[in-house]
């Protein structure tokens, strides 16, 4: 049976990729590989930004231009004209358009709005809000991308839990790899070896002041002489926290802190390959991705142990209270200086990478697609 799939390429259009956007180009070049005997329709404001492989899969683009609130106007005006002639419509990042097929399947990715409004603020609160309501009320089956968003999809809404299906993300293990023996890092890399890594946006809902703090305390109590690296760019979130965290440090300390800005994903992989320690210890994340790039990458991982994160780091790193900079601290401390502990935990993060993989997770969406258009 060949269906004819509708895809929300909103996200690949993007300009620099985040969570949801890697998500969306990856899911939809691996549901390609595995599953060429469908036909598939990108609806997009614009070509992705990043080539996207549609192997032999028949991919049609419909490039759809529109300046603002693209899903609820122009998808919708499209939707009006095409839902009939889809089987399923799959959106990748939670948001539904008014106009849709019966047979809608969507990702839900976290609930984060619900348990820190006060990042938010009330505008987007309202929209993820939005969002929500048209995803469970509308929705023939969710994916959550975690058992833990499950449950708040559960906590939150009255969908039927026999029509949310988990599905859990992979780890790009060519890209995401150990670094070779003979390998050299790059000079940005290089000139600030030794170092403990961290990936995501720079806000307060992803703490990283606590990190910051957890790295003073490493420095100043216990003379470590790494530096804290933290890619990403300034989040919406509390990234005034994070400025005045870092205006907290000491001249010398604040010149250990080093900020690259946004990375790609061949420069975060490289960054990871290199590192110490990877620190992740954000207080909420949908599934918590940046920890299984570490693992492929052979670093030893200190995790926040709240929401998804403890599903998926199971017991190949080392959870600590996020909220307590003394606990983060003494967690990355053990990394640096228990250097059996540490190759344990690289030696199963290794392992644990494996077991998520991108050709799994697309072939769990493709049945949850099926399931859908029947």
């Amino acid at each position: 049976m060949s269906l004819l799939i509708g895809l929300d390429g909103s996200r690949i259009a993007k300009e620099k990729y985040t969570g949801t956007e890697h998500y969306s180009h990856i899911i939809f070049e691996h549901i390609f590989r595995v599953a060429p005997n469908h036909r598939y329709i990108i609806y997009a404001p614009k070509p992705s930004s990043k080539p996207l492989n549609t192997g032999n899969a028949q991919v049609e683009w419909k490039i759809i231009p529109f300046p603002r609130l693209w899903t609820q106007f122009r998808l919708s005006a499209e939707m009006l004209k095409d839902k009939n002639k889809l089987d399923v419509l799959f959106i990748p990042s939670h948001t539904i358009p008014l106009a849709h097929p019966n047979n809608t399947v969507v990702t839900v990715h976290d609930l984060g709005f619900k348990y820190y409004p006060e990042y938010y603020g009330k505008l987007e609160t309202a929209y993820q809000n939005f969002g929500l309501k048209m995803a469970t009320k509308n929705a023939k089956r969710i994916i959550a991308i975690s058992e833990a968003t499950k449950k708040d999809i559960l906590k939150f809404s009255n969908f039927d839990s026999r029509k949310i299906d988990v599905i859990h993300h992979g780890v790009d293990q060519e890209l995401f790899r150990p670094s070779e023996i003979s390998e050299k890092p790059s000079r940005k890399i290089s000139s600030n070896i030794p170092y403990i890594y961290t990936v995501g946006r720079l806000e307060a809902k992803k703490n990283t002041p606590e990190l910051i703090k957890a790295f003073r305390i490493l420095a100043e109590r216990y003379n470590a002489p790494h530096k804290l690296v933290l890619a990403g760019k300034p989040g919406a979130h509390g990234y005034d926290q994070v400025q005045k965290a870092l205006d907290e440090l000491p001249p010398p300390l604040r010149k250990r802190v080093i900020m690259p800005g946004y990375v790609s994903n061949e420069e975060n992989a490289e960054w990871l390959r290199f590192a110490t320690c990877f620190a992740f210890v954000s207080g909420f994340e949908g599934f918590g991705m940046p920890i299984l790039e570490a693992m492929g990458s052979g670093t030893p991982v200190v995790s926040s142990d709240k929401s998804s994160l403890p599903e998926v780091v199971g017991d190949a790193g080392l959870l600590v209270n996020h909220t307590r900079a003394e606990a983060i601290a003494d967690g990355i401390r053990k990394i640096l200086t228990d250097k059996k502990f540490s190759a344990t935990l690289i030696n199963k993060g290794r392992l644990r990478a494996k077991t998520f993989t991108w050709e799994s997770a697309a072939r769990k969406t493709i049945a949850t697609l099926e399931q859908a258009a029947k």
